[in-house]
């Protein structure tokens, strides 16, 4: 604000006062005008390595020779895949009894059944067959 509107911090409001970019002036204008509020993180923010533009480099040069040499089709290289956990069998703690038990024996309740499905998507638009991975392996 200093830099591309220096003549907000120079106007006098009725109650003579100036205006001061507060934390909480910031966070108002920020929800206002791009409905962007204060959330706790939930992951940790990748950061790039020091030698990110020669990485990216050698990259480049290596998915051409591979593109020239294997003719592969423009957009075919590229592959964007994701993974996510099925569950089949939850972890459950409930199950029918009779009224008044006291001891309640529930099948599986320390142990869940699930499998990861990683699904892909190449830059050409075939989707790739889906691969289920079942106890790490």
């Amino acid at each position: 604000l200093h830099h591309a509107v220096p003549e907000v911090f120079e106007k006098v409001a009725k109650d003579g006062s100036r205006f001061r970019c507060t934390e909480s002036w910031v966070r108002k204008f920020l929800y206002a005008n791009l409905k962007w509020t204060m959330r706790s993180a939930t992951r940790a923010a990748q950061k790039l390595p020091p030698n990110a533009e020669d990485l990216c480099r050698e990259q480049f040069l290596r998915l051409v020779l591979a593109a020239r040499d294997c003719v592969i089709e423009h957009g075919g290289f590229h592959v964007n895949i994701d993974q996510t956990n099925v569950i089949y069998q939850p972890a459950n703690s409930r199950t029918f009894e009779e009224v008044g038990s006291k001891q309640i024996a529930v099948v599986g309740q320390e142990e869940k059944r699930a499998f990861t499905l990683v699904v892909g998507v190449s830059g050409s638009g075939d989707l790739l067959p889906f691969q289920a991975i079942y106890a790490g392996k």
